[in-house]
């Protein structure tokens, strides 16, 4: 079968737009490793959304939440930009002059690389929403050790996601921190520009669960990993 064909456009529209379920979402992470085409096409998908979701001169609100101070607007228009930078979609942009990388090298993994490496990003902080993503990386990790591949999956949250790894707010603390010990492969990164401006905003220190990874910015994170060949995926 054509590898471009493996999966239709409406089957890649549906997992782009989170519409799948966790079974589905798993072919197409495992097909991720080491199919260049289908990376090609889910990235560039995800170029196309957000570019539209930057046409809004006001994206939506978030109604709810664990951090309801990261939902400012200034703050909804600068994750948005981020994204668009991450994907390359806007040619020329730059935040704190970072330049966009290039579609095809973002999504590359490395020739002869036998690890899978993935990197999965939430900037969403809704329960339901924190509890999914949870959901799929422990599906994820879970087939990659079923089929006895070894895999990298860091988990990179941002904005609200940061809401995931606040101790003094997470409700998902212990499953977190039993996906920690049961998944070695597996780190959980918080971004410490969301940190500093939490901290800032509310006036209250933000602690951290245990074993949790700072970087300097989710969304160079992001680039960086792609950068190295890592497969990037958000949830």
């Amino acid at each position: 079968m054509n590898q471009e064909k493996k999966f239709s456009d409406e089957f890649i529209n549906a997992f782009v737009d989170d519409q799948l379920t966790l079974e589905e979402k798993q072919q197409v992470y495992a097909q991720l490793s080491s199919d260049e085409t289908l990376k090609w096409r889910i990235c560039e998908l995800r170029k196309t959304r957000d570019l539209v979701a930057l046409a809004y001169k006001e994206p939506p609100m978030p109604t709810r939440g664990l951090a309801p101070s990261l939902g400012k607007r200034k703050y909804s228009l600068g994750v948005a930009a981020g994204l668009a930078l991450m994907v390359g979609t806007v040619s020329g942009w730059f935040l704190h002059q970072t330049p966009a990388p290039t579609t095809l090298s973002s999504a590359r993994l490395a020739a002869g690389d036998e690890t899978a490496k993935v990197l999965i990003h939430v900037s969403d902080g809704h329960v339901d929403h924190l509890k999914n993503a949870l959901d799929e990386v422990e599906s994820l990790m879970q087939y990659y050790r079923d089929s006895k591949q070894t895999a990298r999956v860091e988990v990179v949250t941002n904005g609200q996601g940061l809401s995931l790894l606040l101790a003094n707010v997470t409700p998902f603390a212990e499953r977190v921190q039993s996906m920690q010990k049961k998944y070695p492969g597996l780190s959980f990164v918080a971004c410490q520009n969301t940190i500093e401006r939490f901290q800032q905003e509310t006036g209250v220190a933000v602690k951290l669960l245990p074993g949790v990874i700072v970087i300097d910015s989710g969304v160079a994170q992001i680039m960086r990993r792609q950068h190295q060949g890592w497969a990037y995926i958000q949830v």
